[in-house]
């Protein structure tokens, strides 16, 4: 049996009570995708937990089988990914880069202006090297993850309550900052960050350029190392690989043991190809399960683009689904095929949203009866749905349900069985 998972963050969207009014989903050209939905089995998947609401890291690790509200946060996975494996004693934060205003008052007075993701990993790779210079030890070092993205791991550092993330900041730093035992310690990190990061030759070139200063860390999600069963011995189905862009579902997926692939940009069709070869590469080579994730969605539903989210839901049918599929078909064995939007991004939002997404499991062993075209609305008419904080448990139900006897069916044209 293969295990084929395509992520499509953010594809679903909101229904609007207006005449003639389609989704991005519901308006798209994409065959493929109602053809399988129309064939499988439809529902609806919460990436909403206890502890992570609307936080996308987060569901990319319930999407891999793993509970995120079983870790103390994210961080680790950004370590992960960049190569760092903590050890029993270490704790890692995630360190992202603000802008804060500049007009000569105390930091805990200093205003969010903005947290800038026009940011390149050359230019991150630049900040980090100057946080190491000036407030690194032989405790507590800075590594880069990806653009606009850092990590501290601390040796023995301070327990401290949860830390607020940079989307919750709202005026001024100080209401945000650590609180508790652990603020001594913590603190003087962000205050002292902004000395350093203030006049760095990457901010004098962005001043310049017009954009905003990266002008002061924002650590947050701080976690120990979570210790994950191996994805092969947790399901017994032999070797898998990720191919994704993302540090945490990247990291999640080495610390599972897993092989990583980074997938290729989203900007093109050739970009696309490359991903859909890179899944049948995986495949051919002797893979058992490939999850492969795409943010070409996503990227245009967060810039409140509808008619680019369209067209991207249409270049991920055409481009990566349908090839895929075509090779599964061929390759010889049985397969499962789950396409899941993860979270929904509303075009009008230009945010990811705390509610459940819609999903299609096809089962080459199994006729199901279906709804076509994939979308929202259809995605209910399944009746299953995970609620929050069991996102994770759908893995179990992928790849340990029993294939049944084929029943023989009818379908009529909307794929309500007769």
């Amino acid at each position: 049996m293969k295990y084929f998972v395509l992520l499509c963050d953010g594809a679903a969207d909101r229904k609007k009570n207006e005449p003639g009014f389609k989704t991005p989903l519901e308006a798209a050209v994409k065959p493929t995708f109602n053809m399988l939905s129309y064939r499988s089995f439809n529902g609806y998947i919460s990436g909403a937990t206890a502890k992570f609401r609307a936080d996308v890291d987060a569901a990319h690790v319930e999407a891999l089988g793993y509970d995120p509200d079983a870790l103390d946060g994210l961080a680790a996975f950004d370590a992960a990914s960049a190569g760092v494996m903590l050890e029993p004693e270490d704790t890692a934060y995630k360190c992202t880069f603000v802008s804060l205003s500049e007009k000569g008052e105390p930091y805990a007075e200093k205003e969010l202006a903005g947290c800038p993701s026009d940011i390149t990993k050359e230019e991150t790779a630049k900040l980090i090297s100057a946080l190491n210079k000036g407030l690194s030890t032989k405790i507590k070092k800075f590594h880069t993850v990806s653009a606009g993205l850092g990590c501290l791991v601390w040796k023995r550092a301070p327990e401290s309550a949860a830390l607020a993330a940079p989307s919750d900041i709202h005026g001024a730093a100080g209401g945000y900052l650590p609180t508790g035992s652990a603020a001594s310690r913590l603190v003087p990190m962000f205050e002292k960050s902004f000395d350093i990061l203030k006049d760095h030759p990457v901010n004098v070139k962005r001043r310049e350029r017009g954009l905003l200063p990266l002008n002061s860390l924002w650590l947050w999600s701080p976690s120990k190392a979570p210790g994950f069963e191996p994805f092969a011995e947790k399901w017994q189905i032999g070797s898998g690989t990720v191919i994704t862009r993302s540090a945490a579902l990247s990291g999640a997926a080495v610390l599972a043991g897993m092989k990583t692939l980074e997938a290729p940009m989203t900007d093109g069709a050739e970009d696309h190809a490359l991903s859909a070869k890179a899944v049948t590469d995986e495949f051919a080579s002797g893979a058992d399960y490939v999850m492969l994730h795409t943010e070409a969605v996503a990227k245009a539903a967060l810039s409140g683009d509808r008619d680019a989210k369209i067209k991207a839901i249409e270049a991920v049918d055409s481009l990566i689904l349908a090839p895929v599929y075509e090779y599964l078909c061929g390759c010889g064995d049985q397969f499962k095929l789950l396409v899941h939007t993860v979270l929904p991004a509303p075009y009008e939002d230009k945010k990811f949203a705390d509610e459940p997404a819609p999903f299609f499991m096809y089962n080459s062993q199994r006729a199901e009866v279906g709804y076509k075209p994939f979308s929202e609305l259809n995605a209910g008419k399944g009746g299953f749905r995970l609620p929050d904080g069991c996102g994770y448990k759908f893995t179990s139900f992928m790849i340990r349900i029993p294939a049944p006897v084929e029943k023989e069916e009818t379908q009529a044209e909307d794929g309500q069985q007769q």
